[in-house]
């Protein structure tokens, strides 16, 4: 009986674990592993159909710009820029509006309004994208011709903006609008002139002292 009991106390319990863990962990991906990843993403990613007009402005908008937007879509030197953009529309199920807010400077949209298409080159990212993508999307568009001195001149350089900095600063011109509302409103309060008679009590009492 005794043995039978020491037995199953045995099989119930182990006195040694196993040498080899049960289950393994998963390396982490190499950096070389995430680029694979991506470039399947972009080979299976749809092509995008974009229409004669939105492929000049793409063209057009390249112009001046190559250096900057190779860099900013970390495109090779074999890579057609153009068809990188339009890679990237498919990738991101972006339009062309989307893309080149999303991605270009104001400064580089800006130059462009002005430069190629003859608009207004005031107004965020946002507004001149949607300035110029309402050019693009005409049948007839037709960019002006590029500077003279466009190729001469150094590249405007995206500035690099992370997500933490863009909601900081939209926070603090909020606090600004917020700050500067308040002060118009106590300024205009009609509470504020009542401390006027009490100054002049107090100095009247001055006075007979």
């Amino acid at each position: 009986y005794a043995t039978a009991a020491s037995t199953a106390s045995a099989t119930r319990f182990p006195t040694a674990l196993p040498s080899t863990p049960t289950t393994k962990l998963r390396p982490a991906p190499s950096t070389i592993d995430v680029y694979i990843d991506m470039s399947r993403r972009a080979r299976s990613a749809p092509k995008v159909n974009v229409s004669p007009s939105v492929r000049l402005g793409l063209e057009s908008i390249i112009e001046g710009n190559e250096t900057a937007i190779r860099a900013m879509l970390s495109l090779g030197s074999d890579k057609v820029v153009v068809e990188g953009l339009i890679d990237c529309m498919g990738v991101n199920s972006l339009s062309a509006e989307m893309l080149i807010a999303n991605y270009f400077s104001a400064s580089m949209l800006g130059a462009y309004c002005r430069e190629r298409i003859g608009k207004s080159d005031k107004g965020g990212a946002a507004t001149l994208a949607e300035r110029i993508a309402r050019e693009w999307a005409k049948p007839s568009f037709a960019p002006l011709p590029a500077p003279a001195d466009s190729k001469k001149r150094k590249e405007p350089q995206p500035p690099v903006e992370d997500a933490a900095a863009k909601r900081a600063a939209a926070l603090a011109e909020v606090a600004a609008k917020r700050a500067k509302q308040a002060a118009q409103k106590q300024a205009s309060s009609p509470t504020a002139p009542a401390a006027e008679p009490k100054e002049k009590e107090v100095v009247g009492q001055r006075e007979e002292e």
